[in-house]
């Protein structure tokens, strides 16, 4: 079966909030939906920072329960900005 290779942006909420601890609750929420081969935390404008993670899913599985699982998310808002098909070797 495919895999899909997904891009997903996680914006705080509350740019108060300590963004390592942000990302530790980003990764184990996103734990549950795919495999996460990367995260990082980027700048995005006037000291502001971004959680990038690069989550591994099945494609069978598609992206809509995915996004309606962001909602549950109350600490950032996040969105996929890339999607990939995985290749096959």
């Amino acid at each position: 079966m495919a895999k899909v290779v997904l891009k997903v942006k996680a914006l705080p909420k509350d740019v108060s909030e300590n963004i390592d601890q942000l990302k530790v609750k980003v990764k184990d929420f996103l734990a549950k939906h795919g495999a996460v081969y990367k995260i990082e935390i980027q700048p995005l404008a006037f000291g502001l920072n971004v959680i990038m993670v690069t989550l591994i899913v099945e494609e069978l599985e598609g992206t809509s329960k995915l996004e309606a699982e962001f909602g549950k998310f109350k600490d950032a808002e996040m969105s996929i900005v890339d999607l990939s098909r995985m290749p096959d070797f």
